[in-house]
């Protein structure tokens, strides 16, 4: 039987719940208010895409950035012609299907390997690293349908994309970054990059202790582990302790690693289109995979500026603020391949909320 206290407790329990929620929500419509862009026009949406398609890599970052936001106001089209072209393109240059990933078919035990960016540097392939590999590409003759590759971006803080990137048909992901705000970020991993120099940092190289790595990898489902033991000589020794890391403990995800010669024609293929930079990030190398792989492209997470196209200040990361090494890749000019490629109708580049 209820008293008249507990009848008082529950409605101001009630009460409480009910405000909170009101204030949660005023917060979150407060937030996408300002975020709802009036429409332009289809003449200046036409001279806005001219602009890009023309002069993207020239234009500077204050002027890029306003174009940017502009071009979210006009609406984006599919360009199946575009997106073929592109992907007959990357298959006759690099031919993801087959050569992405080292494998036993493409491999011969006996191959010697140069390294994808220390040319004089080989590695012989002996029968204990050959059957590392698998017999063939788990990408050889399938269509992976609709793939959201998700940057780890800090533009998809309160972006609320999570519930749009689980309901694409693959799901691509960077170096292993953490899975705790999935209504950001989704849930959903088929294939997750990692790079040795995050295991160095954070994992004492598998040298030790290794639950804690195999309890962080149990986050991402079944996903592949993409690893690049064959681009710089120190990488070769920690990728192979993942691979045997993971069997030890009985983990069952794949760990798989790329093939030099497939990064090293990528790069050759964008040099030819003037992006310099002394190595193409992971982020670059999976998007034009995700071009040859899939039927339709989306990105999210890709953002390589201080501040959003509002003016907003946003974090590195959407974990944290840490900046890569500068020199190293050239993050905003391969944004600006992005947006071109939004703008043709390629792929389909997602900034700010869902």
């Amino acid at each position: 039987m209820l008293r008249p206290w507990h009848i008082t407790t529950l409605f101001a329990v009630l009460a409480g719940f009910g405000f909170y929620s009101n204030i949660i929500n005023r917060e979150r419509t407060s937030y996408r208010s300002r975020n709802i862009p009036e429409s332009l026009s289809a003449i200046e949406c036409m001279k806005l895409r001219r602009i890009i398609l023309q002069n993207s890599k020239s234009i500077k970052t204050r002027h890029f950035l306003q174009y940017v936001n502009d071009i979210q106001r006009c609406p984006w089209t599919e360009n199946k012609t575009a997106f073929n072209h592109l992907k007959l393109c990357l298959e006759s240059c690099c031919n993801a299907s087959h050569f992405m990933l080292v494998t036993q078919e493409n491999t011969p035990i006996g191959h010697t390997f140069n390294y994808e960016t220390q040319q004089k540097k080989t590695i012989q392939i002996t029968p204990e690293i050959h059957q590392m590999f698998p017999k063939v590409s788990p990408f050889n003759g399938k269509h992976l349908g609709h793939c959201a590759v998700v940057g780890n971006g800090g533009i998809l803080r309160n972006s609320f994309c999570g519930n749009e990137i689980d309901k694409a048909d693959f799901v691509f992901r960077f170096n292993l970054p953490p899975m705790n705000r999935s209504y950001d970020t989704g849930s959903k991993c088929d294939l997750v990059t990692a790079n040795p120099s995050i295991l160095t940092s954070k994992y004492g190289s598998l040298q030790g202790k290794r639950k804690p790595f195999i309890d962080m990898i149990k986050s991402y489902g079944s996903a592949l582990i993409l690893m690049p033991a064959f681009s710089y000589t120190m990488n070769t020794d920690i990728c192979f302790r993942v691979l045997h890391s993971l069997e030890d403990f009985g983990v069952h995800n794949r760990v798989v690693f790329f093939h030099p010669e497939y990064l090293k024609n990528l790069s050759i293929k964008w040099k030819e289109n003037g992006l310099k930079a002394k190595r193409l990030s992971s982020g670059f190398m999976i998007v034009n995979a995700a071009m040859e792989l899939c039927e339709r492209v989306t990105l999210y997470g890709f953002w390589p500026f201080p501040k959003d196209p509002e003016g907003r200040l946003v974090s590195h990361h959407y974990y944290d603020n840490i900046s890569p090494k500068p020199g190293f890749h050239s993050m905003p000019q391969e944004f600006y391949f992005y947006i071109q490629m939004h703008t043709k109708g390629s792929l389909y580049l997602k900034i700010g909320e869902c």
